[in-house]
């Protein structure tokens, strides 16, 4: 048995993940104030650490702090002489103990190394003995913390984007380190200076972004702007009005701090009807043609960047702006003859200025930006303005002038330093587009995934867009160059801009001489067919953050930054991608397009019972996963898709696989922020699930039999008891989430004698689990609260589950409602058999986000007077009551009165729920005690 399979340190753990993914400005206050007490700070400093996301955009990353913790768990063998404070040394956190000491700021596990010597000891024998594989590894925090825990580590994605990704934050930092810290330090000084001296000109020193509104003419002449979101500080209430010249028919901007808006329903000029996709079709139309013209050399089209790019306002300070100057437009102007001159220098050298940029065509079958084609927007490149087109150009040109001179010096180690460089070219292009927008929050440029693909999974073409000062203010922030950054210094927090140099110098000084090469690798391959390239049961840990669906379209989104990246590495793309590297049978380098024809990605099943075409797909991964595990090995499945149907399937697929879970623990990948934002649709959000392959299950010729409902109780006691145990009642929702998932985890380890189909009788397993599992902690609740005679399962289905939920729910942030996911809320009360009709009458509502509002257990009392649930919440009433006005001896004398089963299900509320049912904390040990009365407890 493995230690994850037994205990862990889910506190700990879901503490330190929970700030790694936080927002600065955002953290919460109970958040900081346990992490003060965890670090033993006085006065801890809030900082934007190095994250390994400042290297690149990548979906769904997971907290690395977490995987460590999680990947030693599944290594060591338990050891019940092994205590959580020598496993929590082990993995680093007196390590971040002291660093947080010494820098007086708040870290996580991510910042300090492990405990490697420890580790070695608690495994018994080299960790480069133990094989953790991560086929599908999207950003790295897996593999990253299985190299610096010191196993061996082999990684894969199927996204070209993600494999370089791997190389960039795992490999090559591991295998060069310093000596690649100091090369990319140089070149990104180097690549500074050269954008500041090839572009300066083109933008004001000063500014630091520019809003545009898209604007097109109107048949009768005049200049229209699609003006609908003029906020250009919400705080501070500034925005930005168009005023129409009517004479000239022409339009300005003014900064104002009264509130206005402009509907484009009639034209301002000749008062006829207009619309918001006739100016759209119009600018793409002109805009399409312009890049055009300019790309074929034709200057003279330049003068019409004046009106078709219009700058409505620029942004000086932080809450300072101006309206456009003549001067900003001329840089406009300046932008597009530039570019059409640096076209006809590559045609009179016999080359071509499209060789440098994305020119190729948006596929037809990528979604993410498949809105775009209805207005004419059809290749990559004219997702840019010419002044961004411009830069591209030059950037890319340099970059791979560059990575040719790098690889000649350097060989692979060149090749990596010039990856770095196309890696910040397209985060700059990130936020330097058409579809990247202003943020009146924040008062910054709002990026395009950070934007409108984080909120929509998808791009369209609005009514403004924004674009950064590149040389003055981009480049500065994607590269971050300190200058006489100190060697010493290396090992000290350091905060961030969100660059990339902070969290290289991180990766570098902590990863190197961890890579061995022969072990250690990173692939492009089909995680499904992992067991062709992977020796038969070699490996101890296959470790894997799935795609969860549709949730992301991973190479859709991915395409916009590999037209980018593989522009600037065009010379060195072989090194970078080497044959025995690549595994993909049928795809090269130089392709525009990503692979598709291997994701594991489709809609999910629309209820519970059914089952997805990603199903299947994933459970090819699976049995492949199974051919490269070894006997004792085990599969790690982070998984936070939000609907229990889903979470139910992957169940399904794992025990048609041939797996049995044994282990379900509740971790947190989110940020509480965002946690609150999502308030997800998923009561288990996170979970973090143990499975081992080719499990000989057990054998039953009922669903009822005994032994298998007794194993659903055994499995919810343990975890429930370990949990609350440790932790107390402040981990009751941790405690709630991982026995409901262990205790309906039993049913991949059970087969059904003489029945034929793996659905029908998973599904019969299950239900009667989640069922028996619901029972089992509540029947536990009541046990470790000492109520002994309460028989939950003799219940009326209204108290049952009532009862349940109660316990399950969270409070509401944003108001006093309780609530809790709406597909676990149906799923619960059809295993516990209660009628749909009483369900209805229980909500009062959705709260959004796939959650529904619980009634008060003072309306279900009213609601339901008779029921025991309903009885129990008026006796705690009566008794509080009681205490208050006659005091304690009197309200004795109602609990004596009282039905025993209306005394006991009370008590079990009052101990658990007392928050929900509005008793003070103070109140709370004297009320138990009341409800105590007449029982010998």
């Amino acid at each position: 048995m493995k230690l994850i399979e037994k205990e862990f340190p889910l506190k700990e753990v879901n503490l330190i993940s929970e700030y790694e993914m936080s927002f600065l400005k955002m953290i919460p206050r109970d958040l900081k104030e346990a992490l003060r007490k965890l670090y033993n700070l006085p006065e801890p400093k809030g900082r934007n650490l190095p994250k390994i996301s400042n290297i690149m955009y990548y979906p769904a990353r997971i907290p690395p702090s977490a995987t460590r913790a999680v990947t030693l768990a599944s290594a060591l063998n338990y050891d019940p002489a092994v205590s959580r404070e020598v496993f929590l040394r082990a993995v680093g956190l007196d390590n971040a103990r002291e660093l947080a000491k010494k820098s007086g700021a708040l870290v996580t596990l991510y910042m300090a190394d492990p405990d490697r010597g420890l580790v070695k000891r608690l495994l018994g024998k080299d960790p480069r003995e133990i094989t953790v594989v991560d086929p599908m590894a999207g950003g790295g925090s897996i593999p990253l913390e299985s190299l610096r825990l010191g196993f061996r580590t082999i990684a894969g994605d199927l996204n070209p984007v993600s494999y370089l990704i791997l190389r960039a934050t795992i490999e090559f930092p591991a295998k060069y380190g310093r000596k690649l810290l100091k090369l990319v330090e140089e070149e990104f000084r180097m690549l500074k200076e050269y954008t500041e001296r090839e572009l300066g000109r083109f933008y004001g020193e000063e500014d630091k972004g520019y809003i545009y509104f898209i604007t097109a003419e109107h048949d009768c002449g005049g200049t229209i702007p699609l003006a609908m979101h003029p906020v250009l500080s919400r705080s501070r209430h500034i925005y930005v009005k168009p005023v129409f010249n009517k004479e000239s028919k022409s339009v300005s901007f003014e900064i104002t701090t009264e509130i206005t808006s402009f509907s484009p329903a009639l034209c301002p000029y000749c008062g006829k009807p207009l619309g918001e996709e006739y100016i759209r079709m119009k600018w793409v139309k002109k805009h399409t043609e312009i890049l055009s013209e300019l790309l074929n050399g034709n200057e003279e089209r330049a003068e019409e960047a004046r009106k078709t790019y219009v700058i409505a306002a620029v942004q000086k300070a932080r809450e300072r702006y101006s309206p456009p100057s003549e001067l900003d437009a001329a840089r406009l102007v300046d932008a597009a003859k530039e570019l059409a001159r640096c076209a006809r220098e590559e045609m009179s050298r016999g080359d071509s200025i499209r060789r440098y940029l994305p020119v190729s065509e948006i596929p037809q079958d990528n979604e993410v930006f498949s809105e775009l084609r209805k207005y004419g927007i059809k290749y990559w490149y004219q997702l840019f303005t010419p002044r961004e087109l411009l830069a591209l150009y030059k950037l890319t040109k340099y970059v791979r002038e560059r990575a040719r001179q790098l690889h000649e010096q350097y060989g692979e180690l060149g090749d990596a330093v010039a990856l770095y460089m196309a890696i910040a070219l397209a985060k700059i292009m990130n936020f330097n587009n058409i579809l990247s927008q202003w943020d009146p929050g924040d008062g910054t440029v709002r990026d395009l995934v950070g934007g409108q693909y984080a909120l929509t999974r998808g791009v369209e073409l609005g009514s403004d867009y924004a674009e950064g000062s590149i040389p003055f203010k981009a480049i500065p922030w994607a590269l971050e160059v300190e200058e006489g950054e100190a060697e010493e210094e290396a090992e000290e927090v350091e905060s961030t801009r969100g660059g990339i140099l902070p969290v290289l110098r991180l990766l570098c000084n902590r990863l190197e001489g961890l890579w061995k090469d022969g072990l250690d690798a990173v692939y492009l391959w089909d995680a499904r067919e992992i067991d062709k390239h992977l020796p038969e049961k070699s490996v101890d840990v296959v470790d894997v953050d799935p795609p969860y669906y549709d949730q992301h379209d991973y190479s859709g989104i991915s395409e916009f930054f590999w037209v980018i990246i593989q522009k600037a590495v065009w010379p060195v793309l072989r090194g970078l991608f080497p044959g025995d590297r690549v595994k993909l049978e049928g795809w090269g380098p130089e392709s525009p397009e990503l692979p598709r024809h291997a994701e594991i990605r489709g809609a999910p099943p629309k209820k519970v019972g059914e089952v997805s075409e990603f199903g299947g797909s994933f459970k090819r991964f699976l049995e492949a996963a199974s051919g490269i595990l070894k006997d004792d090995g085990l599969l790690v499945v982070w998984y936070a898709y939000g609907k229990l149907h889903g979470w139910e399937e992957l169940f399904y697929r794992l025990y048609e696989a041939g797996y049995g879970v044994t282990k379900t623990w509740q971790v947190w990948t989110q940020s509480g922020q965002r946690r609150i934002a999502l308030h997800t649709s998923a009561f288990f959000t996170s979970i973090v699930i143990v499975a081992r392959p080719r499990v000989k299950r057990t054998q039953i010729v009922s669903y009822e039999d005994n032994m298998f409902k007794d194993d659903v109780r055994r499995s919810v006691e343990s975890v429930a008891s370990f949990v609350l145990g440790t932790y107390g009642l402040d981990a009751l929702r941790e405690a709630t989430v991982v026995s409901i998932a262990d205790g309906f985890a039993t049913a991949t380890r059970y087969s059904y004698i003489g029945a034929s189909g793996w659905l029908g009788v998973y599904q019969n397993l299950a239900s009667i689990a989640l069922r028996e599992a619901v029972y089992a902690f509540l029947e536990y609740l009541a046990k470790r609260e000492g109520i002994s005679r309460l028989d939950v399962r003799g219940l009326d289905s209204v108290s049952r589950l009532y009862t349940f939920l109660l316990v399950a729910s969270e409070k509401d942030r944003n108001s006093p409602a309780l609530v809790v996911s709406s597909d676990f809320v149906n799923r619960v009360s059809q295993a516990v058999r209660v009628d749909e009709a009483i369900v209805k009458e229980l909500k009062i509502g959705g709260s959004g986000k796939g959650t529904v509002k619980l009634r008060s257990p003072t309306e279900v009392a009213k609601k339901y007077p008779e029921t025991v649930i309903g009885e129990s919440i008026t006796l705690v009433e009566q008794v509080r009551k009681t205490m208050r006005e006659l005091g304690v001896r009197a309200a004795e004398d109602i609990v004596l009165k009282s039905d025993r089963s209306t005394v006991d299900l009370a008590r079990l509320l009052a101990a658990y729920s007392w928050d929900k049912l509005n008793i003070p904390p103070d109140e709370k040990d004297v009320l138990l005690k009341v409800l105590s009365t007449g029982t010998g407890e």
